[in-house]
């Protein structure tokens, strides 16, 4: 009945606009609704977007399907902090402690706002509600730990913290380039994967002094 679209070039078409209708309407949505989160929310979607999609092409090769997956999953990663009271997402100052558990329920209501969605797939569910999940096991939601976490996942809370720390936000200046990168390295290991962060920082010239691209040598 459709064969462009039984095609595997059709097939990959029709995904990338089922997904640009999602990112489209996702974003309208919440400038309608909500235009002071859209203007935190949406512009780190996408920047994370990018550079997920970017990292994880240099590691797994262009033409990876998952590379549709994780750009989705890294654009509305933060979707779920439409509802969370803005009063708490832009607070100026430090947060308290319920406060940042209101916070931490963010990843949840993503992944069940998202759930059912057309072009949303156990991958990118997945990767929205274990993005905050730490390699010691320290994260949220549900304490997962190393190779236990997703692994796109685990790509995009790389990328995440890196578009964060470069970001200035209503509680923390910029960081150079240099100081994200120095951030990053304390981060390995503890947050972070620390063979994804040290191809991360290799990918993005940071001049890491150890490994070059793990994933790529593992997979060869």
């Amino acid at each position: 009945m459709f064969p462009y679209v039984r095609s595997g070039r059709g097939v990959a078409t029709a995904r990338r606009c089922v997904t640009q209708f999602l990112l489209q309407a996702a974003a309208a949505l919440g400038e309608a609704e909500q235009p002071e989160i859209y203007r935190h929310v949406h512009p780190h979607g996408r920047a994370t977007a990018i550079l997920a999609r970017s990292f994880a092409a240099a590691l797994q090769g262009d033409g990876d399907p998952a590379l549709d997956e994780i750009e989705l999953g890294a654009h509305l990663h933060d979707f779920g902090k439409y509802l969370v009271p803005k009063s708490l997402l832009l607070k100026p100052g430090p947060l308290t402690e319920a406060e940042r558990e209101v916070i931490s329920l963010h990843p949840v209501y993503g992944a069940n706002i998202l759930s059912g969605l057309p072009g949303v797939t156990a991958t990118v569910l997945r990767l929205v509600l274990h993005h905050h999940e730490r390699w010691d096991g320290a994260g949220y939601p549900e304490g997962l730990q190393g190779t236990r976490i997703p692994l796109a996942a685990r790509l995009v809370s790389v990328a995440d913290v890196y578009t964060s720390l470069r970001a200035r936000r209503s509680y923390k200046p910029a960081l150079t380039k240099r100081e994200a990168v120095a951030e990053m390295e304390a981060m390995a290991g503890r947050e972070l994967d620390p063979d994804l962060t040290c191809d991360f920082l290799k990918f993005i010239g940071g001049g890491l002094r150890r490994g070059v691209m793990t994933l790529i040598r593992k997979k060869t």
